[in-house]
């Protein structure tokens, strides 16, 4: 029995016991009551038993876009439907409703639930490179360049809203790479140029729990980078997640689709990575980039201390199709779990 199976099981297994309970004491004051109205309590516990039970499957392992039906007791069941109605490609919430009819008896008791959804390992992208430290220190030298204008994976211009370049956590930080910058266009982004704003919606602990949640179903868990060379690792159909538990160094020729996760990166030769890359670290943190390497999607760089050192031609690019790219693989069912917020119930 598979991992999201056992849950789906458990699951119901737990809400409905409850119910039930419920209704056989609802049943033995059935002689105090109209048989009628034992069934409309009845059916409306049943259903939101049921609503429990969908929103449970949902939050724990992104099960969507399906209809579930089962039997609770004898002539008492429900049928329940979960659909995606949108998505916000901006901020990777999905709008979803969840649809419960229950019947006890001849009495049938509908329940409707919205909510908004995002994946748990798509996290919010506030840049290019999102620098979450108190201090951040940035070199860009030579023609190298950070670009928050939306670029396909191909290289062609993306149809998403422009991010800013860098994001940093501190204004002081801001303030101190917007005067090291100021007059060049190295980068670029939403707003003026040099492309800079604060950000700090995203906390380091949250990181944390992200990078946590990635090593959990990470497809490479490995001590370094050197058995990689002249390869390329995944593809846009079937992403990988790559865990590098401690610092990484590539080179030559490789190309990478997904998430590559360590505590300092440095690319050298022609590296292309297309998706995110995490790099965090207790005291410090960071990233080198050499010769003629680039990033298509984003960078997100998590320590007190953040080093960024980019030269030669490398290029970061914003990138919103890599991004979806994860979002595509992510919300397939049972692969991810679900932060819901903003619950409408109807009953």
């Amino acid at each position: 029995m598979g991992r999201s199976t056992l849950i789906i099981v458990m699951g119901f297994i737990v809400i409905f016991s409850g119910v039930i309970t419920q209704m056989n004491r609802i049943s033995e004051r059935a002689n105090e009551n109209s048989v009628q109205y034992t069934e409309n309590i009845i059916a409306r516990q049943i259903g939101m038993g049921g609503m429990e039970y969908l929103i449970s499957l949902h939050s724990q392992s992104g099960i969507s876009d399906t209809i579930l039906s089962q039997t609770v007791s004898q002539s008492r069941s429900f049928t329940g439907s979960i659909t995606t109605v949108s998505y916000d490609s901006l901020t990777k919430f999905f709008d979803i409703l969840f649809d419960v009819t229950a019947s006890a008896g001849d009495v049938i008791h509908t329940t409707k639930v919205t909510l908004k959804s995002r994946i748990l390992l798509v996290p919010v992208i506030p840049a290019t490179v999102g620098a979450l430290a108190n201090t951040v220190l940035l070199d860009i030298i030579g023609n190298a360049r950070i670009y928050g204008q939306d670029t396909n994976i191909d290289g062609t211009t993306g149809m998403s809203g422009d991010l800013p370049g860098i994001t940093v956590s501190e204004e002081s930080d801001s303030t101190n790479l917007a005067d090291q910058y100021e007059g060049t266009t190295k980068i670029q982004g939403e707003g003026s140029t040099p492309s800079i704003a604060v950000f700090d919606d995203i906390t380091r602990e949250d990181m944390d729990a992200l990078i946590n949640a990635y090593i959990s179903v990470a497809d490479y868990n490995l001590s370094s980078c050197n058995a990689f060379g002249n390869q390329t690792l995944g593809s846009v159909e079937s992403p990988v997640v790559v865990y590098i538990n401690g610092s990484c160094t590539m080179t030559g020729n490789l190309t990478g689709y997904g998430v590559l996760i360590t505590e300092n990166v440095t690319f050298k030769g022609r590296v292309k990575w297309y998706g995110l890359v995490l790099v965090s670290g207790e005291e410090s943190a960071n990233v080198t980039s050499l010769g003629n390497s680039s990033i298509h999607g984003a960078l997100l760089a998590s320590a007190p201390i953040v080093n960024i050192s980019i030269k030669g031609t490398d290029q970061f690019y914003y990138s919103n199709e890599a991004i979806e790219m994860l979002t595509d693989h992510f919300s397939e069912a049972g692969r991810s779990p679900r932060i819901i917020s903003q619950i409408l119930w109807w009953d």
